[in-house]
């Protein structure tokens, strides 16, 4: 049979355009809550930003807890959705979960991996991200980051961020690590999508690393 009938063809991609509804939203950031929760029917979701990651550190503590680190979650999501903390802890368990796995696999799937902390780290000596919206803060706009190998003062003031130890403190000192070397503003490093911060910073910590 070289031409295939039209009922061979639908019996063969049966299925294929049958994903349910709610799967196709949720891969899109829509979690549809059913029955309603407080009158709100779903929870539209996108990539964080620094701003909105950094304040959910902040609920951690300087010793992370798995109560705190839950709250971070709770808080992240709140921030992301526009919606208050006391709405989501009446929403199902299982849909908070996976609110929190679609926002935090932007900077997941943006980090370095851990087989990267000596083979494959990016040493070059200058990195440029580009950004197809621009980034404002402090009375300008950026749409081209260009970083560089940090130096010495520059790691130093790193170093004493980093020291303090806490989630937070690691994360401020990362967000001023990057603004000191691009010479952005705060409020515009503040303001870039999570995933592309995140590649900014592991370039620049990966100068850091033993062995390097």
């Amino acid at each position: 049979m070289n031409d295939p009938t039209d009922e061979y063809l639908d019996e063969l991609m049966g299925g294929v355009d049958d994903a349910p509804a709610s799967a196709v939203d949720e891969a899109q950031g829509v979690i549809r809550l059913d029955p309603p929760v407080h009158d709100v029917e779903r929870l539209e979701l996108k990539e964080p930003s620094v701003f909105q990651v950094l304040e959910a550190a902040r609920v951690m503590g300087y010793r992370p807890t798995v109560e705190s680190i839950y709250d971070s979650q709770i808080e992240l999501v709140a921030k992301v959705a526009g919606c208050s903390t006391e709405l989501l802890r009446k929403v199902p368990t299982r849909k908070l979960d996976r609110a929190v796995s679609f926002i935090t696999a932007f900077e997941a799937n943006a980090r370095r991996r851990p087989d990267q902390l000596i083979d494959g780290l990016d040493l070059s000596p200058s990195c440029e991200i580009s950004f197809k919206e621009p980034i404002k803060g402090g009375g300008r706009s950026f749409t081209l980051m260009t970083l560089r190998e940090p130096r010495v003062e520059e790691r130093r003031r790193y170093k004493a961020g980093e020291s303090l130890g806490s989630p937070e403190a690691i994360f401020r000192a990362e967000i001023r690590l990057v603004e000191d070397v691009s010479e952005w503003t705060r409020a515009a490093v503040l303001r870039m999508p999570i995933s592309q911060f995140a590649k900014a910073a592991d370039y620049l910590t990966g100068f850091f690393i033993d062995g390097q």
